[in-house]
C-alpha cells in the first residue's frame, strides 16, 4: 500500500513540481530544492569554500571593485532584491564558481589573467546566470529524480510527507555545485550573462575574448609543467567546459541590443589589479623551480630532477615520471611521544610498516617505515617520513614509487627528506610573493625586452602575450600599458 502511494504521489511530483525560471521564463524540474532551501546551502557551505580555497584574498581595494562590479550586473538580472555576495578568492588557479543562494567566487589568478572590466564583469555575468537560472536546483532535483528506482525513494517519501530533502544537499558540502554543469547550462549561463553584460553598457564580445585568454593560458601551462592538468584541483576549465564557439553562439542567442558605446574600462581595471599577488602566497608557501619555501612555517625542501611542484591548501605534491609521487602535509598537530610512536600508531596505523627507525634530519627528530599499498594496477612502494620540526608542529612526506622504480628512485627520495631544514636569513631575503605591475610602453620596447626579467619559468614571451592578450607575433604599441609579473 505504501508502496502505491509513493508511485502516485511520484507520478503527482513530476507533473506538478515544475518552477516558472525567473530569468528564462520556462518551466523547470526543482521539486527538490526550493528558492529557500538555495538560500541555506549558500549560506551553509559558503565559509566552507572561502576555507578550501585560500580564504579571502586581503586587498579591500580589489574586494570592494569586484563587488561593485557584482551589484551591478545583479541588479539588472530577474534577482535584484536577491542580496548576492562577491568574494575574491586568495587562490591562483584561475577559477570563478558559484553557490545557490547568491553567492559568487573569483580568485585573485583570475584578476590576473583578465585585461579590463568587460571581461571580468562577463565573468561574473555568466556565474549570475547559473544563480538566476536556477541551475544547482535543478541538477540537484534531477539526480534525486534519478535515483528515485533505488535509493531514493525514502528521499522522495520524506519529501511527500513534509521533510525537506536539502539537508542532503547540505550534508553533501559544497563539492557537489563545484562539478561541471550541463552543456545547456553553461549555454544559458553565457545567454544571461551576455543579457547583463548589454544591460549595464559593457562590451559583449568580453566573454569571448577572456574565454581566448584563458584557452592560451591552459595549453601554455599544461605545456611549461609537461602535466595535461597542472592545477590538479577544480578550475574554471573544469567546472565550466565551454569553447570560444559556444560563446559565441550564446551571445547571438542572447538577441540583445548593444548600447551605442560599449564600455570596457581597461585603464580602470589594471589600476585595480597593479600589484595584484601572481601565484603562490606567501601564507600558503612558493614552489620555485624544485624547491618548496613556507616562510611562515619556517622550513623549505627540494625536490628531484623530473619531479613538478604543486601546491595547495592541503597538501603540497610532487609528480615524476612513471607515476612517482611526493606527497607533503603537516603543520600543528599535537603529540607528545616520539616521532617513531606518531608514526606507526598515529599517522600509518594500519599500514603494515616494515624497516621502521629513528633518524636525524638537519637537527630534527624524523622517524621514516616502508609499506607495500596495493590497488586495482597493482601497487606502490610507500615510504612514510615524519619530521618534529618543533614542539608544536609535525611535517610528513609520503614517498609513492612504482616497483620497478623504487630502488632507482630511492636515493633521490632520500635526498629529499634530507634537505627539510630551517630557513636561513638568505633563503628569507631570496624568495618572496611574485606581483602583476603595470608598465608603459616605451619606443624601443619589444615583447622580448618586457619580459626578459620575469621570474616564472618557461618561455617568458609566450607569458607575457597570454597575460596581455596579445596573438602570436604582435608587438605591444608605445603608450599602451601592459602587465608585468615581478619579484
Amino acid at each position: 500500500m505504501r508502496d502505491l502511494r509513493v508511485i502516485l504521489a511520484f507520478a503527482a511530483l513530476t507533473l506538478t513540481a515544475c518552477s516558472v525560471n525567473p530569468a528564462t521564463g520556462e518551466r523547470n524540474f526543482t521539486a527538490f530544492m526550493s528558492p529557500e532551501d538555495e538560500l541555506r546551502v549558500g549560506q551553509k557551505e559558503h565559509p566552507k569554500i572561502i576555507q578550501q580555497f585560500g580564504g579571502i584574498y586581503s586587498d579591500p581595494r580589489v574586494t570592494a571593485y569586484v563587488d561593485r562590479i557584482g551589484q551591478g550586473l545583479a541588479q539588472v538580472s530577474e534577482l535584484p532584491d536577491l542580496k548576492f555576495t562577491f568574494t575574491v578568492l586568495d587562490d591562483d588557479i584561475v577559477n570563478a564558481f558559484a553557490l545557490p543562494g547568491g553567492f559568487v567566487y573569483i580568485s585573485r589568478g583570475l584578476l590576473a589573467l583578465a585585461n579590463n572590466e568587460a571581461e571580468l564583469a562577463g565573468v561574473l555575468g555568466h556565474e549570475i546566470g547559473h544563480i538566476t537560472g536556477r541551475h544547482s536546483a535543478q541538477r540537484y532535483s534531477q539526480s534525486v529524480l534519478a535515483g528515485i528506482g533505488t535509493v531514493g525513494v525514502s528521499i522522495l517519501s520524506s519529501v511527500l510527507l513534509g521533510t525537506p530533502a536539502v539537508g542532503d544537499a547540505i550534508g553533501q558540502g559544497a563539492s557537489i555545485y563545484l562539478q561541471g554543469f550541463s552543456r545547456e547550462h553553461e549555454f544559458e549561463a553565457d545567454t544571461l550573462g551576455v543579457r547583463y553584460l548589454a544591460r549595464t553598457g559593457y562590451d559583449t564580445e568580453a566573454m569571448a575574448s577572456f574565454l581566448s585568454s584563458l584557452e592560451a593560458f591552459s595549453a601554455l601551462e599544461a605545456r611549461v609543467s609537461g602535466l595535461p592538468d597542472p592545477a590538479s584541483r577544480f578550475n574554471i576549465m573544469s567546472t565550466h567546459p565551454r569553447t570560444g564557439d559556444r560563446v559565441v553562439a550564446a551571445t547571438r542567442a542572447a538577441n540583445v541590443k548593444a548600447a551605442a558605446r560599449t564600455k570596457d574600462e581597461r585603464h580602470t581595471y589594471l589600476e585595480t589589479i597593479n600589484g595584484i599577488t601572481f601565484g603562490d602566497s606567501e601564507h600558503e608557501g612558493f614552489v620555485r623551480g624544485h624547491i618548496f619555501v613556507h616562510e611562515p612555517a619556517n622550513f623549505l625542501f627540494e625536490v628531484p630532477e623530473g619531479f613538478t611542484l604543486f601546491n595547495s591548501a592541503r597538501q603540497v605534491t610532487a609528480r615524476g615520471a612513471n607515476g612517482a609521487a611526493i606527497l607533503f602535509s603537516g603543520g600543528q598537530i599535537p603529540h607528545r611521544g616520539s616521532m617513531a610512536s606518531y608514526l606507526t600508531r598515529v599517522w600509518a596505523k594500519g599500514a603494515s610498516l616494515a624497516n621502521v627507525e629513528t633518524i636525524d634530519i638537519n637537527g630534527m627528530e624524523a622517524a621514516t617505515g616502508r609499506a607495500r599499498l596495493r590497488n586495482a594496477s597493482g601497487g606502490f612502494d610507500a615510504r612514510f617520513v615524519v619530521i618534529r620540526h618543533d614542539q608544536d608542529n609535525i611535517y610528513r612526506f609520503l614517498f609513492l614509487t612504482p616497483p620497478s622504480r623504487t630502488r632507482k628512485l630511492d636515493s633521490d627520495l632520500d635526498a629529499t627528506t634530507q634537505s627539510f631544514r630551517k630557513l636561513t636569513a638568505e633563503d628569507r631575503a631570496r624568495y618572496g610573493e611574485w606581483k602583476i605591475e603595470m608598465r608603459v610602453v616605451r619606443p624601443n620596447d619589444s615583447v622580448a625586452s618586457l619580459s626578459r626579467n620575469m621570474p616564472m619559468p618557461g618561455p617568458k614571451e609566450e607569458w607575457f602575450r597570454v597575460l596581455n592578450g596579445m596573438a602570436p607575433g604582435a608587438q605591444p604599441t608605445p603608450g599602451q600599458v601592459v602587465k608585468l609579473v615581478v619579484e
